[in-house]
């Protein structure tokens, strides 16, 4: 059962798996990552790592997903299901260096797989949000030519970067859907003028 702070979660959870495993040795102590909105690639760090999230969309493979029910028999409203768009972006003052770091989020974007749960509720102060049978798939998406050139455009001064789609995050509802007795017998009176 994701709650509603199932997509904070996966980008921590992305941004803290990046932090947590890159190459210290070869990058330094203190490689900078961070969750970057739009108006942050007006001003951006001078080296390391962002992660914006920038479309999310809903998940057309599985649209009847059907009520949901927990253990105790309560019956809710269906989950939405979701995918969300990333944008990765390595920034460096050297070519060679910002190369350098793309390679390496390339192939640990890769490593990462699908996200289980424990992943998943690690990263924020709440540990509940996924139930520990859920996990979510993250694969390379590359973008649509016009896609990319909307985006080039509206972020003037972006290096090469890599976009990521992470599918089927399930937003569950924590509205419970009525339980109403069944209906034994029905009172029908035909030919009764009602006045």
């Amino acid at each position: 059962m994701a709650t509603h702070l199932a997509i904070a979660a996966a980008s921590a959870t992305i941004l803290g798996l990046l932090r947590d495993n890159y190459p210290r040795a070869e990058f330094g102590a203190s490689l900078p990552f961070d969750l970057y909105q739009a108006k942050d690639f007006d001003d951006p760090f001078k080296e390391g790592i962002a992660l914006a999230l920038w479309r999310v969309a809903p998940n057309t493979a599985r649209r009847n997903l059907g009520t949901r029910t927990d253990a105790l028999g309560r019956r809710f409203k269906t989950s939405l299901p979701i995918d969300l768009f990333y944008l990765v972006v390595p920034f460096a003052e050297r070519a060679e260096r910002q190369q350098r770091l793309l390679g390496w989020v390339l192939r640990a974007m890769e490593d990462l797989g699908p996200l289980a749960a424990t992943h998943l509720n690690h990263y924020l102060s709440e540990s509940n949000i996924f139930a520990d049978s859920e996990s979510v798939d993250l694969v390379n998406e590359p973008l649509p030519v016009a896609d990319h050139l909307a985006l080039w455009d509206r972020l003037k001064r972006l290096p090469p970067s890599a976009t990521y789609v992470m599918r089927m995050v399930l937003l569950d509802s924590p509205t419970t859907l009525g339980e109403f007795p069944l209906v034994r017998q029905r009172n029908v009176d035909m030919g009764v003028l009602v006045r």
